[in-house]
């Protein structure tokens, strides 16, 4: 059984990816009653509250999904977030957001899925970035979310 109640996903700014990644999570889950008391969140390590997400993110994002963005506001991350789970877009912000000694596990997107990969940061980059970000984001939070299913599914009986 998962003992997760509250995932973050956490990038640097938390206008690009770590949004696009709480959003498509959230809408992933809305199917799964495994996941009906789970909270998803985001934030950047270096994130100035109140920003709004990057316009080619939103962009990337309803244009992939049909999903929105711009709704968003920024948030840092801080010591005051309470996820069980924190995964981090890059080994940059896993570092940053493990030196927090934040109380919940802390692990990279990528190594928690089992690819290893890092979300590159598509910030001040063209569009053709902010949909790479968002086709990789897509591939990945869906498995995220296959091994919280997995993980919350009762266990056999012998």
């Amino acid at each position: 059984m998962s003992t997760v109640t509250h995932v973050l996903f956490v990038c640097a700014g938390n206008i690009c990816r770590s949004p696009m990644a709480e959003v498509l999570f959230a809408n992933l889950a809305k199917s799964e009653p495994a996941m009906a008391d789970v909270e998803i969140g985001s934030a950047g390590t270096i994130a100035m509250n109140g920003n709004l997400p990057n316009a080619d993110s939103v962009e990337a994002l309803r244009r992939a999904c049909g999903l929105e963005l711009a709704t968003h506001r920024a948030r840092r991350l801080s010591r005051r977030f309470t996820a069980d789970l924190v995964l981090t877009m890059d080994r940059e912000t896993e570092r940053e957001a493990k030196a927090m000694n934040l109380p919940g596990r802390v692990e990279m997107l990528g190594d928690y899925v089992g690819t290893g990969e890092e979300v590159g940061d598509p910030y001040a980059r063209s569009r053709r970035h902010h949909d790479e970000t968002v086709t990789q984001i897509e591939r990945l939070v869906p498995l995220v979310l296959a091994r919280f299913v997995a993980e919350a599914a009762p266990a056999p009986t012998p």
